[in-house]
């Protein structure tokens, strides 16, 4: 199969709404391989849609000179079957928190979608971020989800890390209890390079990694940031992002950058 006729069967696949895509397939497989070109797409299902004629159209003539007419079919069935799994296993929703445009339906809340997630959290969650404050609401789920058996690590600023550029540890926010049954982790100074005026970087990412969910944000874990502040941010459902964070933030262990306190 060349390059080419990949290309297409990616765009039909696509493009092609499922029951037209299956009753396409279930044609081909019962056609013989010495049928020809312009017969299979006479008989093709019809359709309204000229891009997906045309396409179908290109698909089938360039196949007719590399494979039977059955393994067309089992190709574009398998191509679709596997499209729509990584479609299905792929969402992004917006976040936001702050005023709403009045015209526009009010999206879901950064904090809520946090809450709801730690609620269902069945394996594991790394939270990462800047600031934390009165966070209690934020703190008993968390409480609850390790009592659920739920793997929970935080990777947060500290005051004497950031020379004074954060003014109050993230970590006096959440409670003895919590802290004493999770993972609790820093960037430690010496792993920081510093600017031209002499101050050190700071650990500025927002990030919350709940099982095989994700949010990235602007938003610390404070309630100003939950409730008064501006902020905007996005869910994302997908294992292979998941897997990505996760390595990445484990290698900046095993390389020593962050460290367990």
């Amino acid at each position: 199969m060349t390059e080419s006729f990949l290309i297409k069967v990616e765009k039909l696949i696509r493009k092609v709404p499922a029951p037209w895509l299956t009753k396409a397939c279930d044609t081909l497989k019962t056609l013989s391989a010495d049928t020809p070109v312009e017969k299979v797409c006479r008989i093709m299902p019809g359709t309204l849609n000229s891009d997906l004629s045309f396409l179908a159209e290109q698909v089938i003539h360039q196949a007719g000179c590399v494979m039977s007419w059955e393994a067309l079919g089992w190709v574009l069935e398998t191509n679709f079957q596997a499209h729509r799994k990584w479609m299905m296993d792929q969402s992004v929703e917006l976040l936001w928190s702050g005023p709403s445009p009045a015209n526009e339906i009010p999206v879901r809340r950064i904090d809520q979608s946090l809450y709801d997630l730690i609620v269902t959290a069945k394996n594991e969650i790394l939270l990462v971020t800047f600031a934390a404050a009165k966070i209690q609401r934020l703190a008993g789920s968390l409480i609850a989800a390790v009592e659920r058996g739920v793997a929970v690590r935080l990777l947060l600023e500290f005051e004497q890390e950031s020379e004074g550029q954060l003014s109050f540890d993230a970590l006096k926010a959440f409670p003895a209890d919590l802290i004493r049954q999770v993972e609790v982790y820093c960037w430690p100074l010496q792993k920081r390079e510093r600017n031209q005026a002499g101050r050190p970087g700071k650990l500025h990412a927002k990030l919350a990694l709940i099982d095989d969910q994700v949010i990235v944000s602007s938003a610390n874990l404070t309630d100003d940031a939950f409730n008064r502040n501006l902020e905007l941010g996005v869910l994302l459902q997908s294992r292979k992002l998941r897997t990505t964070v996760k390595r990445y933030v484990e290698g900046l262990v095993i390389d020593g950058v962050i460290e367990r306190v």
